[in-house]
């Protein structure tokens, strides 16, 4: 996959939105951390720590268990979903040539039947796609094995497009040696401005596809995308250690709070002797 000028650009200033903004959450993270632990060293949170021992002594155990589960499944389906539209980004130039390759649908050229292109309803043609489906294209076979009304994805200059052929022109004195296939989506009423050769077409749709779920990936695709998954990747590597940090003066505190019961139990006995 070569990245254009402007891909190129858009990962520069994405880069720089992310390296400020991670910079500003660690001011602000640790900022807020440094606070947080002051007040606990300091005692002022003593009585909220005593409600949280308490809490989580009330807390039903099945029931953490089963939000780190929820939470670690939350992660696995945010990775694999960002795995799989890199995956289909990088292999987008690649034809299905023994491994089934997978377009996002972007345009609605091909939802619905137009109520002039009357040879969909007489041969029963019902396998349209939306826009935002992930289709899986397969292996094209040989180029007299194609035949009218396969649904093949061609490449046009920067742009691959997904139609039926509607028509095919045998070689002849204008276009010796080579046949000419005229596509067209279903949900438009004129073919594709010009011919397609064999040597442009990338695979052939047989049906399988993935409901809307293209938007989504297309999202993660783009800037935007880049930069939240790096933000989330930010807040996952942050995260457990200011909880550690935390955790430890908390710990420390309610050890604390141990000795202090203890003395104050032996200052008590000791009253009480005295007595």
């Amino acid at each position: 996959m070569k990245m254009t000028a402007y891909e190129i650009y858009v990962f520069v200033l994405c880069f720089i939105v992310f390296s400020l903004l991670t910079a500003m959450f660690i001011y602000l993270i640790t900022s807020i951390t440094k606070m947080e632990l002051e007040l606990i060293q300091h005692g002022h949170r003593d009585e909220a720590i005593k409600k949280e021992l308490n809490k989580k002594r009330k807390e039903n155990r099945v029931f953490l268990w089963v939000n780190r589960i929820v939470s670690l499944l939350m992660c696995v389906i945010f990775v694999t979903a960002f795995s799989f539209a890199v995956y289909i980004r990088l292999a987008e130039d690649r034809p299905a040539n023994g491994i089934p390759s997978i377009k996002v649908v972007k345009s609605e050229s091909m939802s619905k039947k137009h109520p002039d292109n009357t040879y969909l309803a007489d041969n029963d043609l019902n396998d349209q796609f939306q826009m935002f489906d992930v289709v899986v294209c397969n292996h094209l076979p040989a180029e007299d094995e194609l035949k009218l009304y396969d649904i093949v994805v061609y490449k046009q200059e920067d742009l691959y497009v997904i139609h039926r052929i509607v028509g095919i022109e045998e070689p002849n004195e204008n276009h010796q040696g080579v046949r000419h296939f005229l596509l067209q989506g279903d949900a438009v009423k004129n073919p594709d401005k010009f011919p397609v050769l064999y040597s442009q077409m990338q695979g052939i749709y047989e049906g399988n596809r993935i409901p809307f779920v293209g938007s989504f990936i297309l999202f993660l695709q783009s800037p935007a995308g880049w930069l939240c998954v790096l933000l989330v990747i930010f807040s996952m590597v942050i995260t457990p250690i200011v909880e550690k940090k935390i955790k430890e003066a908390t710990e420390k505190r309610i050890s604390a709070f141990s000795d202090q019961l203890q003395k104050d139990a032996k200052e008590e006995e000791y009253e009480w002797a005295e007595v």
